[in-house]
């Protein structure tokens, strides 16, 4: 009886296990192994891949290499000032581990994407 039960627990965590394993792996593949996604963007497709090259190399810059922690604010503030110099002023950018959103953005201005498949990250022109 104990030993059907440990092996029913086993496998449900085995199974578990192996989902979140594939889904890092198809991750990898969709984002080119880099940690990077793009989960829903009105942006034009050519100005999508620059906007989360700027992201990532400034997310990049501020993370701390020896605790991993990144440096939010300063990221913030140097991410919104690239994008204001490269595609006009008037973006605003959040970032977080878990926040909700309700905006209302110009038109081809809106990308949300993750970092390292845990950090939000959303732009947007208003």
């Amino acid at each position: 009886m104990k030993s059907e039960l440990f092996s029913q627990n086993l496998k449900k965590h085995m199974q578990s296990l192996l989902i979140r394993v594939l889904r890092n792996e198809a991750a990898k593949r969709l984002n080119g192994g880099e940690g990077k996604s793009v989960c829903k963007s009105d942006i034009p497709y050519y100005n999508q891949n620059n906007i989360v090259d700027i992201i990532t190399g400034v997310l990049d810059k501020y993370t701390d290499a020896n605790t991993n922690d990144i440096n939010v604010e300063n990221a913030i503030k140097n991410i919104k000032e690239i994008l204001d110099k490269t595609f006009g002023a008037g973006w605003i950018c959040l970032i977080g581990e878990s926040f909700s959103f309700n905006i209302s953005a110009k038109e081809n201005s809106f990308l949300l994407c993750f970092y390292q498949g845990y950090l939000g990250i959303v732009v947007y022109k208003c």
